[in-house]
């Protein structure tokens, strides 16, 4: 990168390594995620040390030369080899025990050639106590704003003036938009979005490729945020979040506000706690991304940390941003103790409860849950979300409300327009609105068990329709009653209602 800036994460982590290297290490973990901007990392650091720089891979052997070269071999021969230099291992294999013993040996040292280990340590790497490690974190918005004029002058020099002029015009917002992405990946994309036919689309298909690489990924969802207007009830709740997007003004932080940090939904399942995630994001202006966390959890030993570690990292490139964890009751599930899984619930735990404590960028965390059994009690502690509501079972404004959502406003939305109704809307909102008990997802179900029916007869759904299905519906307020009781005492003295 030809623009280059002296406080970028490339900067600090070049000035990491070379300080490591010039005080003595001879071995380096860095963990990183693109790794042609590691190599280029490791080669500025050679040039400014006056040191040699070599890479070796498992396919290419030595300098991408094609020979194969065990890799004892090559640290084998580095522990004979008296001359600094700098020795850039992509991709090691798991390490066989001599090869490891012997890249403990040379880590030992304190002349002679250093060896940089590039790429995601494996847990073994990471636990070797002669290894410094170094983090070279994806590109900030200063260093994607110099990768995005590098690309204007090389278009400009490629003879295209056109998609040069388009893209140092919406450098800005695009920049901003690939935040969380790799410099290989946000070059595609930048290039691709410099010959987009306008500013809407060039943003459009950038996110688009965004979201594709975070479903790559496996571990992110990105995820649309929905209106306050498309969710029944929870007032409390949006006049909560209403205040709180007061906190991400620019002009907050001179009045010494800090940003909003999360909060921690707790109710009855089927009352709205996935789509009030989904308003938060909306009501504070943020993008928002989905996590599960039993996406988290690997088969291999720190297979699961590294996972979090790789989630919690992206999501603070990306800020700032909304981060919805979904069902952390359920994620969580085996934290209290090491018998069933070897502790990896409970290592998961803690690195979560140090990321929500620890964390400085705006990252507002949306935490939903079922079972209140399930939770740690140092997640509701204060200074890891600012708040915890109790979504319970609508009451009666809040059914009807919901009524109207899924009769009118929901189809409107979707289609333009909404189904013609066999009788008045209010009819047919007066009969949810008596449906005591029943949660939001149930009076979805019921409308649209009674339109199937309607459309099956090929005519208009009618009141007879949706009385008949809420008549059949069985609710969890039934059902589950103890469960709900259980869950509203514990409310009373722990959340707000929302």
């Amino acid at each position: 990168m030809k623009h280059d800036l002296k406080d970028t994460p490339f900067a600090r982590a070049g000035a990491r390594l070379r300080d490591a290297l010039q005080a003595g290490s001879r071995g380096v973990g860095l963990r990183a995620v693109d790794e042609a901007r590691a190599v280029r990392l490791c080669e500025d650091v050679g040039e400014r040390l006056d040191w040699p720089v070599h890479t070796w891979s498992a396919a290419g052997g030595r300098d991408g030369l094609g020979a194969p070269e065990p890799l004892v071999d090559l640290l084998r021969g580095l522990l004979r080899d008296p001359d600094p230099g700098l020795w850039v291992l992509l991709d090691p294999p798991p390490l066989e025990p001599v090869a490891l013993r012997a890249l403990r040996e040379l880590a030992q040292r304190s002349v002679g050639p250093a060896v940089v280990v590039v790429g995601d340590l494996a847990p073994a790497l990471v636990a070797t106590p002669e290894l410094e490690l170094v983090d070279l974190e994806l590109p900030d918005a200063d260093e994607l704003a110099g990768l995005a004029a590098d690309l204007v002058d090389e278009l400009r020099i490629a003879g295209r003036p056109g998609p040069a002029a388009a893209l140092d015009r919406r450098a800005p917002q695009l920049t901003r938009a690939a935040l969380g992405l790799s410099e290989h990946q946000a070059r595609r994309l930048l290039r691709r979005a410099a010959h987009a036919s306008d500013d809407a689309v060039a943003l459009a298909e950038l996110g688009a490729g965004k979201a594709e690489l975070l479903r790559r990924g496996g571990l992110l969802e990105r995820v649309e945020p929905v209106p306050s207007d498309m969710l029944g009830g929870l007032a409390q709740l949006k006049q909560w979040l209403a205040r709180r997007a007061l906190a991400l003004r620019p002009e907050a932080r001179a009045a010494a506000i800090p940003d909003p940090r999360g909060v921690l939904l707790v109710g009855v399942q089927g009352c709205g706690k996935s789509l009030a995630a989904r308003v938060c994001a909306h009501a504070l202006g943020l993008g928002l991304l989905r996590l599960e966390p039993g996406r988290l959890y690997g088969g291999t030993l720190g297979e699961s940390e590294a996972n979090l570690r790789r989630v919690t990292e992206t999501v603070e490139r990306i800020a700032p941003v909304a981060l919805w964890i979904d069902e952390l009751d359920k994620g969580l599930a085996g934290s209290e103790g090491p018998a069933s899984d070897a502790g990896t619930a409970a290592r998961v735990l803690g690195g979560l409860l140090t990321w929500l404590q620890e964390r400085r960028r705006p990252v507002f965390v949306v935490a939903t849950a079922n079972q209140v059994s399930r939770l740690p009690p140092e997640l509701t502690r204060r200074g890891r979300l600012d708040e915890i509501f109790f979504v319970d079972l609508p009451d009666a404004d809040e059914r009807a409300a919901i009524a109207e959502i899924h009769l009118e406003h929901a189809p409107r939305s979707h289609m333009g327009a909404a189904p013609v109704l066999a009788d008045p809307l209010p009819d047919l909102v007066a009969l949810v609105r008596a449906a005591d008990g029943l949660s939001g997802a149930e009076i979805e179900g019921a409308i649209v068990e009674a339109r199937l029916d309607a459309f099956a007869e090929s005519r208009p759904l009618a009141r007879v329709d949706l009385a008949r299905a809420l008549t059949a519906t069985v609710p969890l307020s039934r059902s589950r009653a103890g469960e709900i009781a259980a869950l509203r005492a514990w409310a009373s003295a722990a959340a707000r209602r929302a």
